[in-house]
């Protein structure tokens, strides 16, 4: 079945009103997807002996990494991990782009007074990294990365705490943006709504079927959707 990823509002209306804008990292503002299955596949064939599926790989995207390697590492899920950031950790700038123009729309974004901040489940040291290498680190207001919460996507728990830090109480005006099925359903249990990034690398039937608010084609699409609301506090 075919499906419309264009940038409609899927359910017609107009702009939606919104004080903040929160951002998933991997796939949504950097392609890092290339350098995630490459180290992927470098760790389960050095540690397990075999490599999975890029299927299965994209498939645990949006989840925190110990938890993949403890499902298929077992007890040897740690040995992984470890694995996983030494051998990709040199890689960081010449295996990684930032998606185009996404940051003068966030640039934009912060001029018209929204707020900006990233949730990702990539570990806090990792994630400024990658910020800082791609000098994005002053665009954001707050960053919430798997250190930050108990719980993990698609739980809603690191959504409601950018919240909490941005000192917002009003989910429904703050608005995530992602690649992945556990941003999705992370968004959806936050009860914010959700858009998501037509480059995805993910199944964008499976992504359609969950029903986010909307798609957007390019970084600047974002802008023609969304608008203001008054600060809630």
């Amino acid at each position: 079945m075919s499906h419309n990823y264009g940038s409609t509002i899927v359910n017609n209306s107009d702009k939606i009103a919104i004080s903040a804008v929160l951002f998933d990292l991997d796939g949504t503002l950097l392609n890092t997807i290339p350098l995630i299955l490459a180290t992927h596949r470098h760790t389960f064939n050095k540690i397990l002996g075999w490599i999975p599926s890029d299927e299965v790989i994209l498939a645990t995207i949006g989840e925190p990494l110990v938890r993949t390697f403890g499902h298929y590492g077992g007890e040897k899920g740690p040995e992984m991990f470890r694995e996983y950031f030494e051998w990709s950790a040199p890689r960081t700038t010449s295996h990684v782009g930032v998606f185009l123009d996404v940051i003068p729309m966030i640039e934009q974004l912060r001029q018209e007074g929204f707020k900006t901040g990233i949730v990702t489940s990539r570990r806090g040291e990792s994630t400024f990294s990658f910020l800082e290498a791609f000098e994005m680190l002053h665009l954001f207001d707050v960053i919430i990365s798997v250190d930050d919460t108990k719980e993990h996507k698609p739980k809603p728990a690191p959504l409601l705490c950018a919240m909490e830090r941005l000192e917002l109480d009003t989910p429904e005006q703050v608005l995530y943006v992602g690649d992945a099925i556990h941003d999705l359903k992370c968004a959806q249990n936050a009860g914010m709504p959700f858009a998501a990034v037509s480059w995805t690398a993910m199944d964008k039937d499976e992504l359609s079927q969950a029903s986010p608010d909307f798609w957007i084609d390019e970084a600047f699409d974002l802008l023609r959707k969304v608008e203001r609301v008054k600060s809630e506090k």
